[in-house]
Order: C-alpha cells, then structure tokens, then sequence
C-alpha cells in the first residue's frame, strides 16, 4: 500500500515540461502509425473512444493544464462522419486547429456509413481546401462524394507542407465506377508528398499531370484492394489505368506496396498483352503473389507477405532482383506444389513464416524432392532465416541439410560431414539466423 501512494506521489511531483515531452513522444508515436496504416473501423474512436490529447486531458487537471498549454500536443485531428449534428464537426475541428495555434496538423476524416449527405460533403471539402496550407498528412477514408465534379473541384488548394495523403474511395460505389469517366481526384498543389495511399477506384480517378507534379520526392506509394472484389466486364478499365497511374510518377519509386490484388489471372494476361509493367526499388506483395506477373526486371528487392509461396501454377517465374523476402508467410503441401517459380536473385530471407512455406523453398534451393533435385534459385549464396517477437521458428533439419548438401555437389565441393558439424553447432531458439549455403 505505501508504494502504491509513493508511485502516485511520484506522478504528481513531474515537472509540466517533463510530462509535456512524454506526451510529445506519444502523439510523435501515434502520428507515425498513422501515417504507416490506415484508418480501420474498428478504430477506438470510432467505437466512441476518445482521441489523443482528449484522452490524456480527462485524467486530471494536472494533465489537462499541461496539454491545454501546449498547441503541438493539437495537431492530430481524428473525424468520424457522419456526426449527429453537422455543424458540431465543423466546430471541433475549427476548435483544435485553433488550439494547434500555426502547428503543422494530421487530419483523418473517416466515414463509417456507406453515404454521406450532400450538404456534408462540400462543407467538410472546403474545411481541408481552407486549411490545406496548415496540413502535414490529410487520410480521407470511404468518403462518399469525392467523384462529383463539383466535390472534386472543391478538394484545391496549396498544400507546401503535406507529406503524407491517403484516400480510399467509398465501397457503395461498386460497378458503375468502373463504366464511367470519373472525374480527376484532388487539385491539391502538395509538392513536398513522400507517402501516398490509395485504393484501386481512387488510382482510376488520378490525372496522370497531377502524379508528375506532386511526387517528385515520393519514398512510399501503396496501391490497396480492400476485401472488394472489382467488377469485371468489357468495360472494365481499372486494370489499365492502375499501372498507367504508377508509371506517370516521375522517377523509379523507392518502394511499391501492392495490397490484397484482387485481379484474376485473366486480367494479369490482358494487362501484360499490352506491354504494361510495374516497378519500384523495392516492391512489397501482400496476401497474393499474382502482380508479381506484371513487375518489371530492375527491382533490387522484392518482399512477399501474407501469402502461400506456391499459390498458382500461372507463376512460372519470379522478375528478377537482388533479394527476395518472404514474411508471415505459408506453404502447401510439397505432393500438391509444382517445381516454380524460378528466380535469379543470391539472397532469400524468410521471417516468421511456417516450416511447409521452408520446405518449399528448400526444394526450390535444391533439396532433393521425388528422388531428384533441382535448384530454381541457383544464384542463392546466403540464407536468412528470421523469427520475430515471440514467434517460433519451426523447419525441418534434414531437409535444410540435404539441401546444403545437393548444393555442394552441384557446384563440385566436397562434405565431407561438413553440413552437420556446421548446422550442428547453431543454436535455433527463434532467433535471427544467417546460413551461407555455397
């Protein structure tokens, strides 16, 4: 009981400016996360929570006091749409931008309904246009009403210090977005723009002119395809205008993350007819391999996550590239798999993936599979394998072994026990572990 009333009395006695920075380094946290991912429905306000700083400021007054008295402690500003009484969310907003006194903000405005009405919409457009100027990151999600002309002319404005824009259409929207001319999304002027995240509907709306203007110094674009399944038909655009928009950013992007395709093969062939290719420094897959197709030769890594390594016998081979990383990810079983994709890249890294997703590789490495072995990866010299956070790293010895092994005697080296004397003496606790295989 004593230390319980020491430990509170310890709280109490920190000076404003120290709990000012440990506030500082939370929001620093939170806004970083934000700009990482995006805003999800099961987000804690939208579930009637309380955002950061309102949340720190009920504690007591102490806390309020400190963050009342601190303006960069406002400059995240999180809208759930829509609210029960429209102008209340004009005057919370207006109300901590106020309080963020000239700082730089975050805006994330989520909409938790499949519509909105009209008159909300132009008044919310013309809150971001008013204060574009002000903005560091702007995240829009499902928000209806971006593909009215009008709405869309609205969202201008001279945006020098945002950095990081988000956008994700709404999901009522289905077919008809892909059989009309939408008009172009946003005439924000955002020239300093180093992260951009946007759906497939969205990246169907973008002018191309916009692309070249503004990410000029781009580091991260992701392309998301949500749990939607897009319409298909022989008005179906999307397909085409999802590399073209990638294409028409000027310079080779730092890195590409492609988010949950869900093209069928069909569309990949019909996109590859027409001699479109996408690429990046370095290009991030998730939950499905198929965009792997249409990647071009001159990525230096390539990152699969969330996926089954052998997911369609159509993959025939992997573009080429320096590293290939494989993380979360699962196999199938080896009697069911085909010997591909092949790839000529020297370094595989798997992270917390599981043993059938190893063996795989393995075989694609050279193990002996069906009394033969044949190596799709024969310019691999280095293994990684990696486990994370409490993840346990489970991969069968003899085939790891066998697979050193059959690599040796292709390149005509000598084992002589070699394989167990050195795998022997490594101690796999779930940690990080460097294999040299030639």
């Amino acid at each position: 009981m004593p230390r319980k009333k020491l430990t509170r009395a310890s709280v109490k006695l920190l000076p404003s400016e120290t709990l000012c920075s440990i506030f500082r380094f939370a929001l620093e946290d939170i806004i970083e996360d934000d700009m990482k991912t995006t805003a999800e429905a099961e987000h804690r306000v939208i579930a009637g929570g309380l955002p950061f700083p309102h949340a720190m400021a009920s504690v007591c007054r102490q806390w309020r006091d400190v963050i009342s008295s601190a303006p960069e402690l406002w400059t995240r500003i999180f809208c759930v749409m829509p609210n029960k009484s429209r102008r209340q969310t004009l005057t919370d907003l207006t109300s901590q931008l106020q309080k963020a006194h000239g700082y730089p903000v975050h805006l994330t405005i989520v909409n938790k309904h499949n519509h909105l009405k009209q008159k909300e919409v132009p008044r919310i457009l013309n809150f971001i246009a008013l204060h574009s100027g002000q903005l560091k990151s702007l995240r829009i999600r499902n928000f209806y009403g971006l593909y009215i002309q009008e709405y869309c002319d609205t969202l201008a404005g001279h945006a020098p210090q945002l950095e990081c824009l988000q956008v994700t259409g709404p999901k009522i929207l289905g077919c008809w977005t892909t059989r009309q001319h939408l008009p172009p999304l946003f005439k924000l002027d955002c020239p300093s723009l180093r992260i951009l995240h946007i759906d497939h509907k969205v990246a169907h709306s973008l002018d191309h002119q916009w692309l070249k203007n503004n990410l000029t110094n781009v580091e991260s674009v992701t392309l998301s395809f949500g749990d939607e399944l897009p319409c298909f038909g022989p008005s179906y655009s999307v397909p085409d205008d999802v590399p073209k928009a990638l294409n028409a950013v000027p310079g080779r992007i730092p890195r590409l993350i492609i988010d949950g395709l869900q093209f069928p093969f069909q569309t990949i062939s019909h996109i590859k007819r027409r001699g479109l290719q996408i690429g990046a420094e370095k290009v991030v897959v998730r939950g499905c391999m198929k965009v792997l197709a249409i990647v071009d030769d001159h990525c230096k890594t390539i990152v699969i996550r969330d996926c089954e390594l052998v997911e369609d016998p159509h993959i025939r081979r992997l573009p080429s590239s320096n590293t290939l990383e494989f993380d979360d990810c699962f196999g199938n079983s080896l009697e069911m798999a085909p010997l591909t994709p092949s790839w000529d890249g020297d370094t595989v890294t798997v992270t917390n993936s599981d043993s059938l997703c190893m063996k795989a590789i393995f075989v694609l490495l050279g193990a002996p599979f069906k009394d033969s072995s044949c190596s799709l990866w024969p310019r691999v010299t280095t293994l990684e394998l990696v486990a994370k956070d409490d993840f346990i790293l489970r991969f069968p010895f003899k085939m790891l072994k066998a697979m050193i092994c059959s690599r040796r005697e292709a390149a005509g080296q000598e084992n002589l026990g070699k394989n167990d004397v050195e795998l022997d003496a490594i101690g796999f606790k779930g940690i990080l572990c460097f294999v040299t295989i030639i």
